[in-house]
């Protein structure tokens, strides 16, 4: 059995099965490489940010509470975060849908509301679940990223043209038929692509089924407090303000700079709350857009540090801290970023040559088959 001829017909076929939902996924995952730039320009009403005295986070917080008082308040990005771009950003979750609220810092006043259908969260939906959020979409992008692997992988083997010849698989080649420039566009964009490829489909393979990879192994995936230890504890005078949590985390990282505050969720009967969760950057973080490289835990009525998490100091952290950046490009800056949305184009234009190679052998075959039969009769 010719080996080639196997990995080709398992190439074409696996390319055929998932070739449009990778586009679909690569062209949206683009989209959202520079989406912290390109939301304030879009909304740019929302990020106003007014001069003067900035107003508290707690001032904030109380702020979207009275607009919205059955809501939940889940996250805070601050304008330290790149998701906020300079105003106080909350996320939260209301009859079910969740929204995103912003303040002005200057004035206090809120100053827009995104909800699930604004242009940004549409599209990170339909690239993380392809809109099929409640029938197991995030699974079934996860199934299309081992499509995606197992495709690149396949792509090298059927690339490689051996070690003397090995300059011909990256030359294009000029003033041929269309299929062949088709054909050497594809191959040479295509072993370009393999790294960016093999990188963001493990990237994403992992934000689903990381527990279970991991654990096939015997090891685990993420490190984190149990459920158990964090809880915080009610006292009289109730909670804590959420600027002397913001305080007690910088005093237990001095130069860290907290991007993102995490509410607990409201407890269920019989339940006790959880503790607030502020996240940080500090040293070199890969991750710039609030996910932090530090975790600091909080009691939100004593203000007492629960549990530290820092990944500079304990190398366990590292893959938790990796995994967002390296499969969106953050790690870099706008290097990086650049590179990751060329990158998300490319499975549309392996997608458009690869088809017409394989609509342009069809016709050939059956222009052939029906010579042969004329020949015969």
């Amino acid at each position: 059995m010719n080996v080639k001829k196997v990995l080709r017909a398992f190439h074409l076929w696996l390319s055929l099965i998932a070739g449009l939902l990778i586009c679909v996924i690569g062209i949206t995952g683009s989209l959202l490489v520079f989406q912290d730039e390109l939301s304030p320009v879009i909304y740019s009403d929302y990020y106003k940010v007014t001069s003067g005295k900035k107003i508290s986070y707690e001032q904030a917080y109380q702020t979207v509470l009275s607009t919205h008082p059955k809501a939940e308040v889940q996250r805070i990005y601050t304008e330290d975060s790149s998701a906020a771009q300079g105003v106080y950003k909350f996320r939260i979750k209301e009859n079910k849908h969740t929204k995103e609220i912003f303040i002005n810092p200057g004035t206090g006043q809120l100053s827009g509301e995104l909800n699930e259908h604004s242009f940004f969260n549409w599209t990170f939906d339909l690239h993380e679940t392809l809109l099929l959020k409640d029938y197991n979409g995030k699974e079934i992008v996860a199934i299309i990223g081992i499509f995606l692997f197992f495709i690149t992988v396949s792509g090298i083997f059927l690339w490689w043209p051996g070690i003397k010849k090995w300059v011909q698989g990256f030359k294009i080649r000029r003033g041929k038929n269309l299929y062949v420039s088709n054909y050497d566009i594809h191959k040479v964009f295509g072993i370009f692509s393999v790294p960016f490829l093999l990188v963001v489909s493990l990237t994403g393979i992992l934000f689903t089924f990381d527990k279970e990879i991991f654990g096939f192994f015997g090891a685990n995936a993420k490190i984190a407090p149990s459920k158990e230890m964090l809880v915080s504890q009610p006292l009289p005078q109730g909670k804590m303000p959420i600027d002397r949590l913001v305080e007690i985390a910088k005093k237990e990282i001095p130069d860290g700079v907290v991007t993102q505050i995490r509410m607990p969720a409201k407890p269920k009967a019989g339940k006790k709350e959880g503790a607030v969760e502020l996240r940080m950057s500090h040293g070199y973080d890969p991750s710039q857009r609030g996910a932090g490289n530090v975790r600091v835990w909080l009691d939100s009525y004593s203000g007492k540090v629960i549990e530290k998490y820092d990944a500079t100091v304990n190398p366990r952290l590292t893959y938790q801290t990796w995994l967002f950046p390296l499969h969106t490009g953050l790690f870099g800056g706008a290097f990086t970023k650049v590179l990751y949305v060329i990158g998300g184009l490319m499975p549309t234009l392996l997608m458009t040559t690869g088809t017409y190679m394989w609509l342009y052998k069809s016709r050939k075959k059956k222009e052939s088959a029906k010579r042969q039969v004329r020949s015969v009769a």
